[in-house]
């Protein structure tokens, strides 16, 4: 995989140079590593939407405005409030208070809790479980413990437990009916089917006792209560669960909780105003029954229709002075039932002074006042601790108004008493007067006063009492539902099913990609031509194709392979580097051994013989000879023989199959090659052999590990250095580089060996091309043996 698609990366690397055609070509030779990982990312996806629990987000929307302006007790006794400021942060406080969730699940009395096993997750069912739980009386179950029930066929049921209470470990199977009370020294219930129940003996349940205080803890943090914009008063309510039938009921719920609270809060008022006038119906009530009997039957027992001018004068003056002394007496009973709430701090019993007549200024002030801050105070302390700062701040204020209206008050009540007491000396003097009126007409205008008196404190009570009703009946909350919570309009969190499995298969199919990316990154092996021409100025003489065959005479074996014609791209290139009459000696060099020097040394000696010209083979390697094995001679006698002087020239020189080419055995391996190769034997011999061959080939040793090459290169017209196509790597460019930019070597090419039919840049078009046009340019038995070649390699 790693030499067919390696070459991916390097071609997104040049934006000039990319090839949409090659790499897409390239994905298709390996696409069934694509569709193996795409399979597998898909297979994963779906088994991680299996295996794990959607969550939803619900959500309500609620308009809760800043100012508050409708009917309460300030519109019907003129001025005893103002209307009422909402602060919308406090108020989103409140709805997120555990006072508030707490009552919310209350009302809900989720007693217990049920999941299901899905293969390996366990999911809610809410609204949706197969039984019941009665508790029994006077028993109180664990809490938070699960309970797991599996049905085991007809009326039984297996029951299994492994938790904690407190610090007791709790574990325990057994069997139960359904029906049937279940208990043990733990629990103590009655589990029993819903009708058409779908519980089956395959299926595993299990279910908690909720703990209240713990659940309304834990909706403590699941909810959240913003403002949609800071202009606005729409606050959102969102809450993010498992189940949103649930979520969806609970937040219905918590609405219904928190706007029942704020009309609570606002018939406070209302509530205290009538308990303070139905107390003084109820004594009134009875004192003028009483003086309406007694009217009546003094008139008809003394025969008296109606009362004299002087008599009802009289009256009418006692009338008007016991009706100030009957309101004065009420206001004092005001001012000192208000003082006594004071002392014992029992501000929700305080009644609004306008409800008596009263209309002194700074009292209704100071009431007022004292009504807004213990509002303001039980808003806060929904969520607030005691000692949270804005809470002492509103205490302190809270006493100081405290203290200014006790002080208040008292004087008000010495007036009242006052008052009375100057009411007191008048109704005295006027009924001084009254002891002179005939004794019957005296004695029925008291029976008379007594009674237009009770009646018209009465009609002032019951009056005042249908307005209170009325501001009553009339409070609405301030809060308007936008959006109830529905499970239809649920988002859920996170990717859907669809897009879980796309990204599965996305992701799938980007691994290879990224494998090949990592590899090509660390990867410093020269893979395209761009990693040539990019780090070096040297000449590229040609690019040599991957052998079909493994013998090293691939050339003469197949002369119309794929290989045979870039080495006869590579003849044709040498034209350009080499010039003279006389014989070209070319030195064949590697930096590192495994590059395909002798490989390429004998290939190119081939073609070039091929082509009528006489060549000659000489190998140089003293220290690792190779040649004389592919041409199958013996190496006794050889080039090392000749530079010592054992052998003469035509002894070492020996023909070979191919026509036109000799070879030279490098001979038995001496212990110095670099000084035998440095004598000036050597260059002779290398003058004398350019009078007789056309082309003389040198197949050095490896020059980063041996000085030889770098002896003979001297002596050569033109120095090729080999490199391996996904062997050699780019820092032996390097190492070349410098031998030309110090003058190490002169007139040095470049020869890339071992290229791949589908790599190395834009000469794979070339040669792809051309083997495509195999079928039909070659001869059928050359296809033949091709077709063997192929099916060789792949059975290997």
């Amino acid at each position: 995989m790693n030499d067919n698609i390696t070459n991916l990366n390097h071609g997104l690397n040049n934006e000039e140079d990319f090839d949409f055609k090659r790499i897409i070509y390239l994905a298709m030779r390996q696409w069934y590593w694509f569709a193996l990982f795409g399979i597998l990312g898909v297979a994963i996806a779906f088994g991680y939407t299996k295996l794990t629990i959607a969550r939803y987000n619900v959500s309500t929307t609620l308009l809760i405005p800043e100012e508050s302006d409708g009917m309460n007790t300030a519109n019907l006794f003129k001025g005893a409030f103002k209307s009422s400021s909402t602060n919308i942060y406090n108020q989103i406080e409140i709805i997120k208070s555990y006072q508030t969730i707490n009552k919310t699940l209350l009302n809900l009395n989720w007693r217990t809790s049920w999941a299901k096993k899905d293969l390996l997750v366990w999911r809610g069912i809410y609204k949706r479980e197969p039984f019941e739980v009665q508790e029994t009386k006077n028993f109180i179950n664990p809490k938070g413990i699960p309970i797991y029930i599996t049905p085991s066929g007809g009326d039984n049921y297996k029951i299994e437990v492994d938790g904690k209470i407190d610090i007791v470990d709790v574990k325990f199977e057994s069997t139960g009916t359904f029906g049937q009370p279940f208990s043990n020294n733990y629990f103590n219930f009655t589990l029993s089917k819903k009708a058409n129940s779908p519980a089956n003996s395959k299926e595993k349940y299990y279910f908690i006792f909720n703990d209240l205080n713990n659940s309304t803890f834990q909706y403590q943090g699941k909810l959240k209560a913003t403002l949609r914009d800071k202009k606005s008063d729409i606050v959102d309510c969102t809450i993010l669960g498992e189940e949103p039938n649930k979520e969806a009921e609970f937040l219905n719920e918590l609405i219904k909780v928190y706007t029942e609270g704020q009309v609570d809060i606002k018939n406070e008022v209302q509530r205290r105003t009538l308990n303070f006038i139905n107390s003084q119906l109820a004594g009134i009530s009875d004192s003028m029954n009483t003086s309406g009997s007694n009217l009546a039957d003094y008139r008809s027992k003394n025969n008296i229709i109606d009362i004299g001018a002087e008599g009802t004068m009289v009256m009418n003056n006692l009338k008007q002075i016991e009706t100030e002394r009957a309101q004065s007496q009420m206001q004092l009973n005001y001012f000192e039932d208000l003082l006594k709430y004071l002392n014992n701090n029992d501000l929700k019993q305080v009644v609004v002074p306008s409800v008596v007549g009263i209309q002194d200024m700074s009292l209704n002030t100071l009431v007022q006042k004292m009504g807004e801050l213990y509002n303001r105070r039980q808003v806060i302390s929904f969520s607030a601790k005691e000692n949270n700062p804005t809470l002492i701040m509103v205490d302190k204020e809270l006493n100081q108004t405290r203290e200014q209206l006790i002080e208040n008050l008292r004087n008000l009540i010495n007036n009242a008493r006052r008052s009375l007491e100057t009411q007191k000396e008048r109704q005295d003097k006027i009924s001084a007067q009254l002891n002179r009126l005939p004794q019957k007409e005296q004695k029925m205008v008291n029976i008379q006063r007594q009674f237009n008196l009770t009646s018209e404190i009465y009609t002032f009570l019951l009056q005042k009492r249908a307005e209170a009703n009325i501001a009553l009946a009339s409070n609405m909350p301030n809060v308007q539902i936008v959006d109830t919570a529905k499970p239809e309009t649920s988002i859920i969190v996170g990717l859907g099913r669809m897009k879980i499995l796309i990204i599965g298969l996305m992701l799938g199919t980007a691994l290879p990609f990224v494998y090949i990316l990592l590899i090509n990154y660390f990867d410093t092996r020269i893979r395209t031509q761009n990693d040539l021409e990019n780090n070096t100025t040297i000449p590229i003489l040609g690019n040599i194709m991957h052998s079909l065959t493994k013998s090293d005479l691939a050339v003469y074996e197949n002369p119309k392979s794929n290989i045979a014609e870039s080495f006869r791209v590579l003849r044709t290139n040498l034209q350009y580097m080499l010039s003279g009459t006389q014989g070209k000696v070319i030195s064949v060099h590697s930096t590192n051994p495994g590059e395909g020097k002798s490989f390429s040394s004998i290939n190119l000696a081939t073609i070039l013989a091929m082509n009528n010209k006489s060549v000659l083979i000489i190998g140089a390697d003293l220290r690792k000879p190779r040649l004389h094995k592919v041409f199958k001679r013996s190496n006794e006698k050889g080039l090392s023989s000749y530079l010592i002087g054992t052998d003469a020239l035509a002894d070492i020189i020996l023909p070979t199959e191919v026509e036109n080419l000799s070879f030279m055995p490098s001979g038995p391996i001496p212990p110095n090659p670099a000084e035998i190769l440095g004598k000036t034997e050597m260059k002779l011999l290398i003058d004398r052999l350019r009078t007789q061959f056309e082309y003389i080939i040198i197949d050095n040793a490896p020059t980063a590990l041996v000085t030889d090459g770098h002896i003979l290169s001297h002596l050569s017209d033109l120095n090729i250095f080999i490199l391996r196509y996904g062997v050699s790597h780019k820092h032996q460019i390097e190492i070349i580089n410098q031998y030309s930019e110090k003058n190490t070597m002169e007139n040095i090419g470049i020869l890339v060996n071992d290229i791949k039919s589908n790599s190395f840049g834009q000469s794979y078009y070339k040669y792809y091309q051309y083997e495509s046009y195999q079928n039909t340019y070659y001869s059928s038995e050359e296809e033949g043996k091709k077709s063997r070649h192929k099916k060789n390699r792949k059975a290997s």
